[in-house]
């Protein structure tokens, strides 16, 4: 098994539930207020480990309680920790989110996750080198992503980009990664694309994969346009489904498995779990997946 690294945000989430989503200067009454670990760096790492993965986790959380929370959270999901920045002077990123009808709407302070940086990422280089699948989001400085990736590029490494929050990508970056993973919303954006998906998919064949939601994930073979579907469950929250896909993809590629497969298990974990609350809550287990693999060829 390939060794996984992911480079992104820690953060503390706040959920709040709702009937309707309050409009600007509304004064609504909540439902149900929980807590979660969460950052989508977090989060995919967690979902690689509870799948099994060999996972480690670099980034920055602030020298307070909710870092020492997330630390201890993230370890005992069989995290590697040993190589994040402890930042004095500095909050653990949060975010805070509103849950209504299974939709949500979130905001995010990244406070600590601003220190993994160009200084951070140089210091801890010969360690990222160790591992063989980085994957990354856009949670914490671009200028830190577009210093590293070309270096892990020439180093031959599996780089996975999930483009979240979406920005416009450079295409000297976009031609480095291995895999870019954006949803539906996102590549257009990030792309710089006005054409319709399955051209867009068509210009970059095994390179970019769109996930739809419940409409499944769409990538290009080379040959035409394949789509995955997705399973079909009855979401609850779909907070981390996103992670998820991006955890269970690069755990399966970890494994071996072939780019479409690794698609099909991504969309399997992310599909089970929406029927929970919380980011890393609903994460399935490999127990889980491999019992709703088994029942689906019944």
């Amino acid at each position: 098994m390939k060794k996984i690294a992911v480079v992104g945000s820690l953060n503390i989430d706040y959920f709040m539930e709702t009937d309707i989503f309050p409009s600007a200067g509304e004064t609504i009454m909540g439902k149900e207020f929980f807590m979660s670990v969460g950052g989508k760096g977090a989060n995919q790492a967690v979902a690689a480990a509870r799948l099994g993965g060999n996972v480690s986790m670099f980034g920055s959380v602030g020298n307070d309680d909710n870092g020492n929370l997330l630390i201890g959270k993230i370890e005992n999901e069989g995290v590697d920790i040993s190589h994040l920045n402890l930042v004095e002077g500095s909050n653990t990123g949060v975010a805070f989110i509103e849950i209504c009808k299974s939709e949500n709407r979130i905001i995010v302070s990244s406070g600590a996750n601003e220190h993994t940086d160009i200084q951070y990422i140089n210091r801890i280089q010969n360690r990222l080198l160790e591992h063989d699948i980085i994957l990354f989001q856009l949670e914490t400085p671009l200028p830190m992503i577009e210093h590293i990736i070309p270096i892990l590029a020439k180093e031959g490494k599996i780089i996975i980009l999930n483009p979240a929050p979406a920005c416009q990508l450079s295409s000297e970056l976009i031609a480095n990664v291995t895999f870019l993973t954006p949803n539906e919303h996102e590549y257009p954006l990030v792309l710089s694309e006005v054409a319709g998906l399955e051209e867009t998919l068509e210009k970059y064949p095994n390179k970019v994969i769109v996930t739809c939601g419940s409409r499944g994930v769409y990538f290009h073979d080379g040959r035409g346009v394949v789509k995955v579907p997705a399973i079909k469950v009855e979401a609850v929250d779909t907070t981390g489904a996103g992670d998820t896909f991006s955890g269970a993809f690069t755990l399966a590629l970890s494994e071996g498995k072939a780019l479409e497969e690794s698609i099909k298990f991504g969309t399997i974990a992310a599909g089970l779990s929406v029927r929970k609350k919380g980011a890393q809550t609903g994460m399935p287990t490999r127990k889980e997946i491999d019992h709703f693999i088994k029942e689906e060829l019944v």
